[in-house]
């Protein structure tokens, strides 16, 4: 007698890519062409819609808020897509930079729930022209490419998956970007 075979419901988990980096990087021009490009779904950044941070009145509760609004949005399009992979916006990385800046110290360091596992950071170079925008800071291009280097200090300490995306026109960087994750995933 043979025994009946288990039939195993493979689960897919599908990938999270996180665009990171300084202000006035091409982060929000970046995602919707490369979700495009993809088919997957994504998420913008989430300070862009708090009238603290428009307003210029936040606090590091303001920024732990965001975190844990970005990380439950995180978590609903993940459990609900069929998608291999989604892009974020922006993540907790930023989020503690800005925070150590402005309040000097980190989101993470204070907050209960910790990100969702990232497959890869994408940090954007900052660039050269600068655009303004309510919410940024430095538009002195010196002073962006130091914090981004920061950025870059944060992943290579916590041991973090990236890839760096140089400064190219928006369509060179999606057609880089789309190179670099078909070489590290089967999508």
């Amino acid at each position: 007698m043979s025994s009946p075979e288990k039939v195993l419901k493979v689960e897919h988990k599908p990938l999270r890519i996180v665009l990171t980096g300084v202000e006035n990087s091409g982060k929000s021009t970046l995602i919707k062409p490369l979700a495009e490009r993809f088919n997957w779904p994504y998420i913008l950044e989430l300070c862009r819609e708090n009238k603290e941070v428009l307003h210029g009145e936040e606090t590091f509760k303001t920024l732990q808020e965001l975190n844990i609004l970005n990380e439950n949005e995180v978590a609903k399009l993940l459990s609900h897509t069929n998608a291999k992979g989604i892009f974020c916006d922006t993540g907790i990385l930023a989020l503690d930079v800005w925070s150590e800046l402005v309040f000097g110290k980190e989101v993470s360091a204070d907050n209960d729930q910790t990100e969702s596992a990232v497959d890869l950071y994408l940090l954007c170079a900052t660039l050269k022209e600068w655009e303004p925008d309510p919410i940024r800071l430095f538009p002195d291009y010196s002073k962006r490419v130091e914090v981004n280097e920061l950025f870059r200090e944060k992943l290579e300490k916590r041991g973090l998956k990236y890839v760096f995306v140089p400064i190219l026109s928006t369509e060179q960087r999606v057609d880089f970007i789309e190179q670099e994750i078909r070489s590290r995933f089967d999508v």
